[in-house]
């Protein structure tokens, strides 16, 4: 478990650097076995967090260890993990060229660059709901089935992967894909 405790802190420090998150924004969770999850706190700042920040839950939310809340989405990462036994880590976060994109995309999107489909695949989109709630939760866990990346109406992203690192990679090269799509309109 340490590895993943020291993947989500350099990750939440990095969501931060590379401006995918601001203030107490977005959230990161793993899987820590079949019953476990450790996901990142409420209202906290995800550059600034420590070990002890971290909440570990069970797979109905019940808080098993930690001094914090699990972070509004808890129910969006639950429903994702029930769906996808493939997914072991997820982030979510608002870069703004996919959150800018999600104001005008269409129903889903293929990737044009050619890393981008080989790494995320097809990108779905979800409709708005509002964050935090089961409606929200209900509308990514039916999208998730067939891609690993999610373009969330007026909310930013949500990615999975096989682990923290691989999440990371496939928001990166999403976020890379909707930065150069807004360049290229720009030359037309």
């Amino acid at each position: 478990m340490d590895d993943i405790v020291r993947d989500i802190l350099e990750i939440g420090k990095l969501l931060y650097e590379k401006g995918y998150i601001v203030a107490t924004d977005g959230n990161i969770s793993a899987l820590i076995d079949q019953k476990r999850i450790i996901i990142t706190p409420s209202g906290l700042r995800k550059e600034k967090l420590s070990e002890d920040d971290l909440v570990v839950v069970d797979r109905n939310g019940n808080i098993v260890k930690g001094k914090h809340k699990p972070s509004s989405e808890i129910y969006m990462h639950l429903g994702i993990y029930e769906k996808r036994k493939d997914v072991r880590a997820i982030i979510h976060a608002h870069p703004p060229h996919a959150t800018a994109y999600s104001f005008v995309m269409p129903r889903e999107y293929t990737p044009q660059l050619v890393e981008t489909r080989d790494l995320v695949g097809k990108i779905n989109f979800v409709p708005y709901r509002e964050p935090g709630t089961q409606d929200l939760a209900m509308e990514v866990r039916e999208k998730i089935k067939d891609s690993l990346a999610l373009v969330l109406h007026k909310h930013g992203v949500v990615v999975g992967g096989k682990d923290l690192w691989d999440a990371f990679s496939r928001l990166e090269r999403l976020e890379f894909e909707m930065k150069i799509r807004m360049m290229r309109r720009s030359f037309t």
